[in-house]
């Protein structure tokens, strides 16, 4: 299958993260064409083309420089361990004229302040590790600095929390490349949710799972499987025998949105999947995932992708029918 997707520069260089940047190549840099029917085309790049020795005592080849880089369609700018140090200006100028040409640029944790130092936060939001993002909002004061997201994209810019947000990011990427449902797929794939709601603050100062007989992690499965039903707060506590101010409260500390925000979004992820894989009509995807018009969906659309129902439809069915993504399985890693 051929690797004819958009390139990608996996950057590397002394002071980078190593998990960033492991778990984020896992993603970008393993050929899942068979799968797909394409993938991205990835290269490892560096200030100087020579092995490099990462933070944590990883080392990375490092088979291309800058100039591969800023050819490539995406930058993936991993975690910068020394955030009060200006990294290298040939880094930072290759970051600056691959932005300028049209290219997306990615960072993950610390990574923005990478991105900072280059001069491309300025009048956007962006997020990083809630630790760090008071320093990222002192020393780039021109950014507006979101310590609760996840993750971020704003015009070509798309920033991540703490280092598992990276996988989060990458997945978000894949969504918009290849659609919701090869996402979903590949999420499987690696064992990872295809979709976390929510944001940081679920992270700080709070469990990182559901307590033991909590009935809120069932009650999502069967929204999913009933998103065409009109749910009032009522309704939703009744189902678990909560008052609704009770189950509103729990269901922000567990999904870091509300009942009405997490069905919105769980109802766009539905009818993007529905679009790629059936041939049912607008009208009928807007009934089936509880949009209730069509009218409603395409405005959906609009706001949350920039792209309408029938033109994200016509962008991912080509890809879906080069690809396998229904396989459960799909074939082994081969290759980063």
């Amino acid at each position: 299958m051929p690797l004819d997707g958009p390139g990608v520069a996996m950057l590397a260089y002394p002071g980078a993260g190593s998990f960033d940047y492991v778990t984020v190549n896992e993603i970008f840099g393993v050929d899942y064409s068979e799968r797909f029917g394409s993938w991205y085309r990835t290269r490892t790049c560096g200030v100087v083309p020579e092995p490099v020795e990462l933070d944590g005592g990883v080392t990375v080849q490092i088979g291309y420089g800058l100039d591969e880089a800023e050819r490539a369609d995406l930058l993936v700018v991993p975690g910068w361990t020394r955030e009060r140090e200006v990294p290298p200006q040939a880094l930072l100028t290759a970051l600056r004229r691959a932005y300028r040409r049209g290219a997306r640029i990615m960072s993950i944790c610390t990574g923005a302040f990478v991105l900072g130092h280059a001069g491309l936060l300025d009048h956007r939001r962006v997020t990083t590790h809630w630790s760090a993002a008071p320093l990222l909002a002192t020393l780039f004061p021109a950014a507006t600095v979101d310590p609760r997201a996840l993750f971020v994209d704003d015009r070509r810019i798309l920033t991540s929390a703490g280092m598992s947000a990276g996988m989060d990011l990458a997945l978000h990427v894949v969504r918009g490349d290849f659609g919701a449902d090869a996402a979903a797929a590949l999420a499987r794939r690696l064992v990872l949710a295809g979709y976390r709601s929510g944001g940081q603050a679920q992270f700080v100062d709070s469990p990182l799972s559901p307590d033991p007989g909590d009935p809120l992690p069932d009650l999502l499965d069967r929204l999913r499987q009933q998103l065409d039903r009109r749910w009032s707060l009522d309704a939703l506590g009744a189902q678990v025998h909560m008052s609704a101010r009770t189950l509103a409260r729990r269901f922000h500390r567990l999904t870091g949105m509300s009942p009405h925000q997490w069905l919105a979004r769980e109802r766009i992820l539905a009818a993007q999947r529905l679009l790629e894989a059936s041939d049912e009509s607008v009208e009928r995807i807007a009934a089936r995932t509880g949009l209730g018009s069509a009218g409603n969906l395409r405005h959906s659309f609009r706001r949350e992708l920039g792209i309408s129902p029938q033109a994200y439809r016509t962008t991912f069915r080509s890809r879906r029918a080069a690809g396998h993504p229904d396989d459960p399985t799909g074939p082994a890693p081969s290759g980063r």
